[in-house]
């Protein structure tokens, strides 16, 4: 793939194990409407053909970040890619929309080493409403994403057709940043949605699986890339990891995003599912339960056009 068919557009995602914001037990309850809901470390790219690609980065020496798919119980998602229930998972220690849920109701597949293919509609292009991302090009301007971002994604997510949307999944998001002397409003979450017929394609390795969903039918869907243990540490104004976005994704100079208004937020302890070796990507291994935490991570955008040659 050459290049510059990724160089247009990134989105990165902030800690997902570190959310939590008062709202309903669930997200995305319209119905008839596929509903992809991205929380955690991870880019956006946005292709030449306004597809986009989402990749989670790889593990880090003291950032690990664990990518995992969550669904509903009993959902046709679930049944097609063969989800399973892992004990000790509190899913409203990953999205605040979830705060009132049963973990029972949840169950869960490890995305590493696994790529997605999500095709909505007939168009390839992402209409793009997510607005408060943080901008790259300012923050790193003159750089641009890696060419082999696959190579170094531990998972990736391909989107064509579609919606994106802001979404929060923290009491920080929302509020002022800052990267050195830029500042913008940041979210910590982004919604996918679709209310066209979407096929969803799951491969990894020789193992492939595939669910076709009609217009009108109803599928909620998490994707989160979680900080593992040793990558969540210090204070709530100051995202110590941020240079895990800078190195994977964008290979810059780092540069740490500050808030000195975030206060954080405690959250449930809970295991991290997937955090341990897998099988046949499949994997049922939870670390150790994590103490609470509070702090946020962060999302950005690499504008079309202001990316390098």
């Amino acid at each position: 793939m050459n290049r510059r068919d990724f160089v247009s557009r990134v989105v990165l995602g902030g800690a997902a194990a570190c959310t939590n914001l008062s709202g309903q037990a669930y997200a995305s309850q319209s119905s008839g409407r596929l509903t992809m809901r991205f929380v955690g470390m991870m880019g956006f790219i946005e292709r030449t053909d306004r597809s986009f690609l989402a990749a989670t980065p790889g593990a880090h020496h003291h950032m690990n970040h664990v990518p995992f798919m969550m669904a509903r119980a009993g959902s046709r998602v679930a049944q097609a890619f063969d989800f399973r229930p892992v004990s000790g998972v509190v899913p409203e220690a990953f999205d605040t929309r979830l705060i009132g849920s049963r973990p029972e109701q949840f169950v869960f597949r490890s995305l590493q080493n696994t790529s997605l293919d999500v095709v909505a509609g007939t168009e390839s292009a992402v209409t793009n409403e997510a607005t408060e991302l943080a901008q790259m090009h300012l923050i790193a301007p003159g750089k641009r994403v890696r060419g082999n971002v696959e190579k170094w994604a531990s998972s990736t997510v391909s989107l064509r057709g579609g919606r994106l949307e802001n979404s929060a999944a923290h009491p920080d998001a929302g509020r002022i940043w800052s990267f050195g002397s830029y500042r913008q409003r940041l979210t910590d979450a982004v919604n996918y949605t679709s209310d066209d017929a979407a096929s969803i394609r799951l491969t990894s390795s020789t193992d492939a699986k595939s669910i076709t969903l009609e217009r009108g039918e109803r599928e909620d869907v998490w994707v989160f890339a979680a900080a593992a243990l040793d990558a969540r540490n210090g204070s709530p104004t100051r995202i110590e990891h941020s240079d895990l976005v800078f190195e994977y994704l964008v290979d810059a100079q780092s540069v740490m995003a500050e808030c000195t208004e975030a206060t954080g937020r405690i959250i449930p302890e809970t295991e991290i599912p997937f955090a341990g070796p897998t099988t046949a990507s499949m994997g049922l291994t939870a670390t150790r339960t994590v103490p609470p935490d509070s702090w946020l991570c962060w999302m950005a955008v690499f504008g079309m056009g202001t990316t390098g040659k």
